[in-house]
């Protein structure tokens, strides 16, 4: 197809449009943006992740769709790519005046241009395309898609300027450590706390079901989502689901299979300690360097405290799990543990989990953003995003 580039149209030209690709095309899209992100993966290797992770339940059956910019005056697999991206089709909670309801947005993801064909204007016209197609893409009966969001890796100002707007993005990395049978003992400055292991439990995939993903505890979330729209303030957020805990497992599989096959079956899940209802789920991330190694927490859960000294128990609790998410970083190859947008308790125990904890305010890469069009339909200005933690990335 690079023989046709030299016909490429002008990024407002009425022949261009954006339409679903063909199993040909989502392939030479797949092969297009590889050469950018497939890591340490062969493209082989790469190619076959996208087709294992396709069968996830979040994303199966048609959840994921392939988009291509492309020129309309050019048959099906013989036309170039100017542009390509992914939306996934995510049931979602929304909740206003004290009402909630599920409904379907979209994670928008993969944007990919490839640099040949840069600094046309193509990868606008595409988002400006896709915007309205999403506005009714894959709704049910008819209903408005009332927002979607995506994860922003050129900064907060190119997907603001097409209504995609930034939401908090800041993180905590914790630096790998090495395990211990009773006591974890912190950073070797002394200001790091010891901590309790004894405590801290591994949790399976199982585990992970019954405690965090389980119809109880999706109906607290979405108990808590309905009081705090009661200031006539819509809220959202992505259910913390067994879904979406397993296709972010399964990356973490698929790479761990071919890169640490020597660790054999990824089995821990996260950590907990039961008795104190602290519960936390990780996956990890591999890059083409050991610094590109992350692992990620993806959702904390635990209950608030009504007391200083449940405060403090709770504090313990997560520390101890965060120093067992070292504890695993270490064992894997990990470079260090990232916990996004954590909440100020939650900031208690990462820095007694590790005094040397530092917190990172994004400003270019994963930036959460939303695009609301709520405000059309009834439910208000603007929307606040809860549970905006690492499992909701698409």
């Amino acid at each position: 197809m690079d023989s046709l580039d030299h016909h490429l149209l002008s990024s407002d030209s009425p022949d261009i449009t954006l339409v679903v690709a063909t199993p040909a095309e989502r392939i030479e899209s797949i092969r297009a943006n590889g050469l950018a992100w497939k890591g340490p993966l062969s493209m082989d290797q790469y190619i076959a992740r996208e087709d294992f992770l396709i069968k996830e339940d979040m994303v199966k059956d048609g959840g994921m769709t392939c988009w291509v910019l492309v020129d309309r005056t050019l048959p099906p697999d013989g036309r170039p790519i100017l542009s390509s991206c992914e939306s996934i089709a995510k049931q979602t909670f929304l909740a206003y005046n004290g009402n909630i309801e599920t409904v379907i947005s979209h994670g928008v993801g993969s944007v990919y241009c490839r640099p040949e064909h840069r600094g046309r204007g193509y990868a606008k016209r595409m988002i400006i395309e896709l915007a309205k197609i999403l506005d009714t893409w894959q709704q049910e009966k008819g209903q408005p898609c009332l927002f979607s969001v995506l994860y922003s890796d050129i900064g907060k100002s190119f997907y603001a300027a097409h209504g995609w707007h930034p939401y908090p993005s800041s993180h905590f990395t914790l630096a790998p450590a090495p395990g211990a049978a009773q006591t974890a003992n912190g950073s070797a400055n002394g200001r790091t706390k010891s901590v309790d292991m004894t405590i801290v439990k591994d949790m399976s995939r199982e585990d992970v079901h019954e405690y965090m993903c389980s119809e109880p505890v999706i109906e607290h979330h979405k108990q808590k989502l309905r009081e705090a729209s009661m200031a006539s303030q819509a809220v959202m957020a992505f259910p913390p689901d067994y879904a979406h805990m397993s296709w972010h497992w399964a990356r973490d599989e698929f790479y761990s299979r071919i890169l640490r096959s020597e660790k054999g079956e990824v089995r821990v899940k996260g950590a907990a300690v039961p008795s104190r209802k602290v519960f936390v789920t990780w996956n990890k991330k591999y890059g083409a360097t050991q610094k590109d190694c992350t692992l990620y927490i993806l959702r904390t859960q635990y209950e608030e405290p009504t007391s200083p000294a449940e405060e403090e128990a709770v504090v313990e609790a997560l520390a101890g799990i965060l120093r067992r998410a070292q504890i695993e970083a270490q064992e894997w190859k990990m470079d260090h543990v990232e916990i996004w947008n954590p909440s100020p308790l939650v900031t208690k125990a990462i820095l007694t989990a590790d005094a040397n904890a530092v917190e990172t305010h994004r400003e270019k890469d994963s930036i959460p953003c939303l695009k609301w069009d709520g405000n059309q339909h009834g439910y208000g200005d603007s929307v606040e995003w809860h549970l905006n933690e690492r499992y909701g990335w698409c």
